[in-house]
């Protein structure tokens, strides 16, 4: 699973609804662009399982809208009256938490690398999440992930082993002591590489 960063723009506090971009169609640090209509099969076929989570942990709430428009991927939540909950609407309420992160994938062959830039033409969206930190752009999952779309029309078998072996990662939060992926899989990684 991937994730991309982005900042919540409103809050209801007495509603306990948050809403703002969970992605645009911009170029981003990843060096992805993701292309208007990359949500919409995600939205009709399955917004009923996609959740809001705390940093891509804890289930804190549900999408009460999800929609594309000519900016990107708008997103409207109500986070539930636990003490999560709670807790996260203090954490917005009080400006220290305001980004959000997308937890999604690619389906094969949904994508292309034009000039080094990944052009994702459909996403299938997991959860969008309250995130501490953004994903640090020079984390090794980044570098992963830039280079993996070369492997794949490059070495397909390989690619394959790879992309198994990081989604079996065991799932980490995003707080900046937390290394994106661990050292047992990097190794892994490295010797499928080196062969």
């Amino acid at each position: 699973m991937e994730f991309k960063t982005f900042k919540k723009e409103k809050l209801d506090e007495e509603k306990r609804i948050f809403e703002g971009y969970a992605a645009t169609w911009d170029l981003d640090e990843g060096g992805d662009i993701i292309h208007q209509g990359a949500f919409s099969k995600t939205i009709n076929e399955r917004s009923s399982r996609i959740k809001v989570l705390w940093q891509h942990s804890e289930a804190i709430g549900k999408p009460i809208e999800m929609r594309e428009d000519e900016k990107g991927l708008y997103v409207k939540a109500q986070i539930s009256d636990t003490q999560l909950g709670r807790d996260a609407m203090q954490l917005l309420k009080d400006g220290v938490i305001d980004t959000m992160s997308i937890g999604y994938s690619v389906p094969e062959g949904k994508s292309d690398i034009i000039d080094n830039i990944r052009h994702i033409k459909e996403i299938k969206l997991y959860e969008f999440s309250l995130v501490s930190f953004p994903m640090n752009e020079k984390a090794i999952i980044t570098n992963v992930k830039n280079h993996l779309g070369l492997l794949e029309k490059a070495n397909p078998e390989l690619f394959k082993k790879i992309e198994t072996l990081i989604n079996d990662e065991p799932h980490k939060s995003t707080q900046a002591e937390d290394k994106p992926l661990g050292a047992e899989t990097l190794l892994r990684v490295k010797n499928l590489i080196e062969g």
